[in-house]
């Protein structure tokens, strides 16, 4: 039997005085708002954190480790931004639709009608 493991991160309370309530409710209505895009919310994210470990309801880890640099944001930034002017996550939206030529290939794809075709005499 498996044994239960303690969070990486250390432990995670409820926050039972609601005391980061407003920046909680204030991410939820941003995902809401971004059709659960988090790119867009980082900012509130990290002041949903930096209150919890102002209240001592999560370790105290520099945000950078929790992956707030600049470099991070500005890849979720990026990232929110390449969706092909509103049409990914939309719809029946298939990767790759928007290449317009295919790529050159080094080999050639086979017919699939011949792929079963039996050898010898015919039944």
């Amino acid at each position: 039997a498996s044994q239960a493991r303690p969070p990486e991160k250390g432990s995670f309370p409820l926050d039972r005085e609601h005391r980061c309530e407003k920046m909680k409710s204030e991410f939820l209505t941003c995902l809401k708002q971004n059709d659960n895009g988090h790119a867009a919310c980082r900012a509130i994210s990290k002041a949903y954190l930096e209150c919890r470990q102002q209240h001592e309801l999560m370790d105290d880890t520099p945000l950078a480790q929790l992956g707030f640099t600049d470099a991070a944001s500005k890849a979720a930034k990026k990232a929110a931004t390449n969706d092909l002017n509103g049409e990914k996550n939309k719809g029946d939206w298939v990767a790759g639709m928007h290449i317009k030529e295919r790529p050159k290939s080094s080999f050639a794809i086979s017919d699939p009608s011949t792929w079963f075709k039996r050898g010898g005499a015919q039944h």
